[in-house]
């Protein structure tokens, strides 16, 4: 394996071909990883809270729940924290690591990826200073939009992280811009390929989301706008909302497609049908955004049917990835022995965590998605809509698939990073299958809870609505708590050992991705990007363009007054 080389300076790797870091890329990636995992010590922990929160049994013999105690702050530090500054951070590290590693060179300008990372960590801080100072008039929820409106501060802190991605995003595009320069008939690597792929849709993303922060959000914060449309800004958000789920899976698709294989002895089955897959999530990640408005008056029934076939659409790259990822992980297992037709998901490295993290995300990605066919579909929605069963399915998708494979990345990342061994692979192993079997029952009590009518974000132990049956699987959850919690208490016992009590050197291992050029059969027009923009933008006006025309109503839709809300009455 060749050696990263740095034409702009004459630093170079202290072991050509493994995974130890230059004091360059151990700063620049480092910071980023050590920041992403300061966000989520925050976050992470009130999610087993919330649990213990919303169970009744759980509060009848344990009324003064510790950490917090008011629910609504809690759900949105957890989601805020989590979902948009923990994920941004991480991507971003780990995404200027691969783009180095992968292309043979440094990105375009380490200046500019400083910028980015003050911007973005200037956002964090704003962020929890004013959710922590702030509990009532923050607790806006993950969610954020009108007519509940938070302090100023909240909006800067987020328009703070959009900026900084932005710029980091910028910065991958240069660095490949300047590589495809110098290699002009060749393929891009396939992991950089996928990270193209994301950033484009992350920026073409935000702008919904920016849009409604710049122009509805922090104007009506600030008392500049004394009334709001939130329908018009529930569509702006969701433009976002929905493609922000695929900005966080695909990293993780960079490590199962070009990472896994390696790591668990096998080999990619094909990469053009890779490549193919991504061109389908570039296409269709975007467009889909309607279907988390399928509850909404206002939007025709026609619009929704498009937003249904859309959503359904981006369904298939995931099989995709299914059917590709898996043959990988049985020739895997066929290396290491398997002989029949069934026992190659036995004969996987279960006994490593880098290993075990990912192929455990993957069981709870099985169970994530087929219940967001469910929610994806305008008849069946209706059945589940704002209950338990919502993010019975989004935790077992981003808590399942999205982080497991993160903590995986972590396990051999972190370790580069420090220089030093993971503190302890037995406590990584507890972790990763402490985390399958919670996020599993997790993810079973709150569908269940769903089925029984059991509202989402609710203090659902104080409610007297509840059923029998819909209290009990609330209990359920509690149950998953603890074991959620004791997951999350050794992830942070093995970050804390290997930061600053590891002492074995870190094992030599070559770095888990290509630095080479795609595969010569993978077709060169698939990285036409201006035609995968210009497509885009055609499905854009298909899905948005009769939707924003129905909710865009000047006469009725701007008469919503803002809402403190910690208060009955509207803000003046």
């Amino acid at each position: 394996m060749a050696s990263i080389t740095y034409p702009q300076s004459a630093e170079a790797p202290a072991t050509p071909g493994t995974l130890k870091l230059v004091q360059r890329e151990r700063a620049m990636i480092g910071a980023h990883i050590i920041t992403a995992l300061i966000a989520l010590l925050f976050g992470i922990f009130m999610g087993p809270f919330q649990t213990f929160h919303r169970s009744p049994t759980f509060v009848q013999y344990f009324p003064t729940i510790p950490v917090f105690t008011f629910y609504y702050q809690a759900v949105t530090v957890h989601g805020v924290m989590n979902a948009l500054f923990f994920t941004t951070f991480f991507i971003v590290g780990f995404c200027y690591f691969v783009t180095e590693r992968s292309l043979q060179r440094p990105i375009k300008s380490v200046p500019m990826g400083w910028a980015a990372f003050a911007s973005m960590a200037l956002g964090l801080v704003l962020m929890l200073f004013t959710i922590l100072t702030s509990p009532q008039q923050s607790a806006v929820l993950y969610t954020f939009y009108p007519p509940m409106i938070a302090p100023a501060l909240f909006y800067i802190g987020l328009v703070l992280l959009a900026l900084g991605s932005w710029l980091a995003s910028a910065n991958i595009f240069l660095t490949y811009r300047d590589w495809k320069r110098e290699h002009r008939n060749e393929r891009v690597p396939l992991a950089v390929f996928a990270i193209l792929v994301n950033f484009i849709v992350w920026c073409v993303a935000t702008v919904g989301v920016a849009l409604e922060i710049v122009f509805m959000l922090l104007p009506a914060s600030l008392g500049i706008l004394k009334v709001t449309d939130p329908q018009l800004a529930r569509t702006l958000f969701w433009f976002f909302g929905h493609p922000l789920v695929y900005f966080w899976l695909l990293p993780a698709y960079v490590s199962w497609y070009t990472m896994l294989p390696r790591q668990a002895g096998g080999k990619l089955f094909s990469e053009p049908l890779a490549r193919v897959a991504f061109v389908m999530f570039l296409l269709f990640a975007v467009p889909v955004g309607v279907h988390h408005q399928f509850s909404d008056p206002g939007i025709s029934a026609s619009s929704k049917g498009v937003q249904t076939l859309l959503t359904l659409v981006v369904s298939i790259p995931s099989f995709m990835t299914a059917f590709n990822v898996g043959a990988a992980l049985e020739n895997a297992a066929r290396n290491r022995g398997a002989k029949t037709l069934f026992d190659w998901p036995f004969k996987q490295k279960w006994n490593d965590p880098v290993v075990a993290a990912q192929l455990a995300g993957m069981l709870l990605f099985v169970a994530g998605g087929f219940s967001g066919l469910i929610n994806a579909s305008a008849q069946l929605n209706a059945t589940i809509h704002n209950t338990s069963w919502v993010p019975a399915h989004f935790h077992q998708t981003l808590g399942g698939a999205v982080m497991l494979t993160y903590i995986g990345i972590l396990y051999w990342l972190l370790p580069a990073i420090r220089g030093r061994a993971l503190f302890s692979k037995r406590a990584a192993l507890a972790q990763v299958f402490t985390w399958l079997i919670g996020m599993t029952l997790f993810g079973l009590a709150m569908g269940e809870a769903g089925l029984q009518g059991v509202p989402r974000r609710a203090l659902t132990s104080q409610a007297p609505y509840l059923t029998p049956a819909g209290a009990f699987w609330m209990d359920v959850t509690a149950i998953s708590g603890v074991i959620l919690l004791i997951s999350s208490i050794l992830l942070f016992v093995n970050v804390i050992g290997t930061l600053f009590f590891s002492r074995q050197p870190m094992p030599e291992g070559e770095v888990p991705i290509e630095t080479v050029s795609g595969d010569r059969s993978s077709p060169l027009w698939l990285e036409r990007w201006g035609i995968w923009l210009g497509v885009i933008g055609v499905l854009l006006l298909i899905a948005y363009g009769p939707v924003v025309a129905e909710v865009l109503d000047f006469q009725e839709g701007w008469n919503i007054m803002r809402f403190i809300p910690t208060s009955n009455a509207p803000m003046p």
